[in-house]
């Protein structure tokens, strides 16, 4: 592994690359869209988009995750081409039954079948679109990624800018709601980004739900069991905030709250590009018995996230004034914005510590600790939050949450550490798969 460093230098920059024109995509859309949607608008969109970011975690843990490992560990084009068929097929499934589950628990909540229909087609494309992406960070296709993330952004930037040109040429009374001409912005260009995606890689497209791309999937289901509970867990820990504002004080009170977190998006961006490159080397490098490089890229990783999420928060407290005046200006004057923004990079630093490491115990099937370490956190993180919206203000309420990111953080690393300390159950635990799951035998699971 440590022959392979600058190779893992230059793939991270690629990731970073194309995780970032999204994520300065998604932030200029967020800070776009702080300016021209009213309160409730733009609470709507945000929560839409937080619904997004909830898709991909299960996703995630469904099969993009699987997905990264188990094709990382392949030796044959062979069996990463079945591991493609399996998960992608599952993930296609997934993807369409989330869109309309989406689709129908916004139609009952907002009232509007418009911003529904918008909110879950967004939310299915989004995720489809991030299951394909890790599927080629784990065949190294890198420079494909990446011109798929350009695609994606490009497209935004023009159909945002067409489409709010467009509207207001329209008639007011023929004028759609702006929430849902952004969501279908969106959802627009993540069908280009995918489509360019699956070109640009040069394979056939086959998807197949026969007998045996169910068996093969079921294999891993002790594995994605565990996913699924952490991945829950964790979905309460990060957005259980979002959930107790909008119920007990109401959408527009999550607004600010909203607008104060987008600040950090990048950081997390930024971090998801770095795990989409060590977690599959992580893999091969456990699997390899390489102990000392995988501490060694452990520790690099998260000295460079931290001092990335430190090197951010000061730029950000630098450029308040400016922030203060040009972007939030009076909308949220009476807000606490200062207080908002600088507890949300305390949850930002909390949160991206222990995504290496994580990455890690991951990549070594640690599931259930991390089932247990995400339970902790997000017991604590949603009690807290939920006794200080009742004493304090709202913008004490992320407190609450950044001691839940706090204790998932301690847990986490002791996961870690425990793995670290016993190569040889390290080695064990990522092991080569059971041949079902790796050595495809009939033509069916080939279609």
């Amino acid at each position: 592994m440590s022959r392979d460093i600058v190779a893992l230098g230059r793939n991270y920059l690629l990731a970073l690359g194309g995780e970032g024109l999204q994520s300065a995509f998604h932030f200029g859309v967020n800070l776009l869209l702080i300016r021209l949607l009213a309160p409730y608008d733009y609470g709507v969109f945000a929560i839409v988009f937080i619904l997004g970011g909830i898709a991909l975690t299960y996703g995630n843990a469904l099969v993009s995750i699987p997905a990264n490992i188990h094709i990382a560990r392949t030796r044959s084009t062979q069996a990463a081409n079945f591991h493609e068929v399996v998960f992608g097929s599952v993930a296609l499934a997934i993807c369409v039954v989330g869109g309309i589950v989406v689709s129908v628990g916004l139609s009952l909540t907002i009232r509007s079948v418009g911003e529904a229909s918008a909110g879950g087609l967004f939310v299915a494309l989004w995720t489809l679109r991030n299951h394909v992406r890790n599927t080629m960070f784990a065949r190294q296709e890198m420079s494909t990624a990446v011109l798929a993330d350009f695609s994606y952004a490009a497209t935004g930037i023009v159909l945002i800018a067409g489409g709010f040109w467009l509207r207001s040429q329209a008639p007011q009374a023929t004028q759609a709601p702006q929430a849902t001409l952004v969501l279908v912005i969106l959802a627009a260009a993540h069908a280009v980004g995918l489509g360019v995606a699956l070109i640009a890689s040069g394979r056939r497209i086959r998807i197949s739900l026969g007998p045996g791309v169910r068996r093969s999937y079921r294999a891993v289901w002790p594995d994605i069991g565990w996913s699924l509970i952490w991945v829950t867990m964790w979905n309460i820990q990060g957005q259980g905030l979002m959930f107790l504002v909008a119920a007990i004080v109401g959408p527009a009170a999550y607004a600010p709250i909203a607008a104060g977190l987008v600040l950090f998006g990048p950081l997390r961006t930024a971090v998801g590009a770095l795990v989409n490159v060590v977690r599959p080397a992580f893999a091969w490098g456990l699997a390899e018995h390489l102990h000392a490089d995988v501490v060694r890229m452990l520790l690099a990783s998260v000295g460079l996230v931290v001092l990335g999420c430190l090197a951010f928060g000061a730029c950000i407290w630098i450029g308040w004034p400016f922030l203060s005046e040009n972007i939030y200006g009076e909308k949220f004057s009476g807000a606490s914005m200062s207080l908002i923004v600088t507890l949300a990079w305390v949850n930002a630093l909390a949160y991206v510590s222990y995504h290496a490491p994580l990455a890690l115990v991951q990549a070594a099937g640690g599931f259930r600790a991390i089932a247990v370490s995400t339970t902790i956190g997000g017991i604590l993180g949603i009690g807290l939050v939920a006794l200080i919206l009742e004493v304090v203000t709202v913008a004490w309420s992320l407190a609450g949450a950044a001691a839940g990111e706090a204790a998932s953080l301690i847990c986490i690393w002791v996961a870690a550490v425990r793995i670290l300390r016993v190569p040889s159950s390290v080695a064990g635990a990522v092991g080569v798969p059971r041949p079902a799951i790796y050595r495809p035998r009939a033509p069916e699971w080939h279609v």
